[in-house]
């Protein structure tokens, strides 16, 4: 590809699904054309007379489809793929509260731009990055250098937590330095196309929720901030206890709307208030499930009429595509459904909830969810060409034209994916393949070399990696129950 304005798509099998309700998918085979990054016409065939300065990719056997939107992944792990078998506070003891403290800046690059490609490579054109690594200046550069080179549009939702140490801000306290953070990043991101600065807001007491009503969303006024971020699981884990309640009740989504990430054993109570303030829910369906995080509510919560969108959490734990959450999220919610029947001595004439459900959910769900459905979501004309083009002809793909939203959630795999494109611009082509590896903006052989470097360079400050991590979970277990959570014997 060379730096043409125009992109023109030929040739392929378009599958979307609509912007407004009812959300209805279509798919037709048909051109796309791209101009400056935006998608400017939809047609069952465009010519290239009068078009000057294009590009023109060839989609025949190929599903053109909207890039997936990742709705929550703490992204700076992208390089740390070995916790898949801890529970929800093994994880926060062994990463929150000991990993961190030992990623550096240049560490800190490296992961974050594996997590990004990683993303990339399965078809994920936006994410809700909830970045809860700022130990110092320096690393939150490197995270946002990292996240620049990828070229993934970034919803890059800054943490304001208190759970860091003041030390790691050089003394001032931890709060107005991150406050500054805060600022300069306004400042340093305003205008980016790629890049949209938000804020990750995890309360855990009153003086949190005071600091967000009081300084936090005046300053989200003054920058234009809109996307908030903020964990809530409900049940035995309790964390971020309260969840829309503790927010509407203290006036925080008067006029501001709110991403709740996880959801969990959500109170029906609780609908009322994130419909009404048009907030949006982040279901992780694999992560919520195998670190025991309580019900899901993803349709449960779609059915109450709340904006619902999908996302992975973290890739340290489950892969980092889209197609395994959409098939969990479309299995959990049919055994649920099935076994009401069973239960009853029956048996379904037809499966409720279908694969065009979950589709809707990883990409124009993903929209609404962060009130972006006007910009990205679907394939239509006005919206930003973010777009994958999936192989036909493969094993797992032969037949799809007959129900591309079936293939695409129930058979596809990442190696399905012949390219991932951004704004108009081809991140992923798995159609030249090159020694330096599937990225157009990177040297995937060269980085793969820094994050064994840095692999090495962590491991290196452990003297007992598996017996700090142990100490560290035992004292956060310890703690956790002294606040009244009950740990199996």
């Amino acid at each position: 590809m060379t730096s043409a304005k125009k992109l023109l798509i030929q040739n392929g099998f378009i599958v979307t699904c609509k912007s407004t309700a009812p959300f209805e998918g279509v798919s037709f085979k048909g051109d796309l054309l791209v101009e400056n990054g935006i998608i400017s016409k939809i047609d069952t065939k465009i010519s290239l007379d009068g078009l000057a300065d294009v590009d023109v990719i060839d989609a025949t056997h190929k599903l053109v489809v909207p890039g997936f939107i990742d709705t929550h992944r703490h992204v700076w792990e992208g390089a740390y793929k070995w916790m898949g078998d801890w529970t929800l506070f093994e994880y926060m003891a062994k990463t929150n509260s000991l990993l961190a403290n030992r990623v550096e800046a240049e560490d800190a690059y490296i992961s974050q731009l594996v997590g990004n490609l990683e993303a990339l490579n399965a078809g994920i054109t936006s994410i809700v990055d909830h970045s809860h690594l700022s130990s110092s200046e320096a690393v939150v550069d490197s995270i946002v250098d990292a996240t620049k080179k990828s070229g993934i549009r970034s919803f890059f939702c800054y943490a304001r937590m208190e759970a860091f140490s003041e030390a790691f801000s050089g003394g001032t306290p931890n709060k107005e330095w991150q406050m500054a953070q805060i600022k300069r990043l306004a400042s340093e991101l305003a205008g980016s196309d790629r890049i949209t600065l938000g804020l990750a807001i995890d309360p855990v007491n009153d003086a949190f929720y005071d600091d967000i009503k009081n300084e936090l969303f005046p300053l989200a006024d003054e920058h234009g901030i809109d996307i908030f971020s903020t964990h809530y699981v409900g049940g035995p884990n309790g964390f971020g206890a309260g969840g829309s309640h503790a927010f509407a009740s203290r006036g925080l989504l008067d006029n501001k709307s709110i991403l709740f990430v996880h959801a969990t054993s959500l109170e029906p109570s609780e609908y009322e208030n994130i419909k009404k303030s048009n907030s949006g829910v982040s279901v992780t369906p694999e992560v919520d499930q195998g670190m025991a995080l309580g019900c899901i509510v993803g349709f449960t919560a779609e059915d109450a009429g709340i904006r619902v969108g999908l996302g992975v959490d973290c890739s340290t734990v489950v892969g980092g595509d889209m197609f395994a959450v959409m098939r969990s999220m479309l299995t959990y919610q049919r055994r649920l459904e099935n076994d009401e029947y069973l239960q009853r001595g029956e048996l379904p004439i037809h499966l409720k909830r279908k694969a065009q459900d979950v589709f809707r959910m990883a990409t124009i769900g993903g929209a609404r969810a962060i009130r972006r459905e006007h910009e990205i979501g679907s394939l239509e004309v006005g919206k930003k060409a973010d777009i994958q083009l999936l192989d036909l002809t493969s094993p797992s793909m032969l037949g799809a034209e007959r129900n591309p939203f079936q293939a695409i959630v129930l058979h596809a795999t990442v190696a399905d994916i012949n390219k991932v494109i951004v704004g108009g611009e081809v991140l992923v082509d798995r159609s030249q393949p090159s020694s330096a590896g599937v990225f157009t903006k990177v040297n995937w052989s060269e980085e793969v070399k820094k994050a064994h470097e840095s692999l090495e360079r962590i491991r290196s400050k452990f003297q007992d990696w598996e017996g700090e991590e142990e100490q560290s979970y035992t004292g956060l277990r310890q703690g956790m129950a002294a606040m009244g959570l009950k740990f199996a014997a």
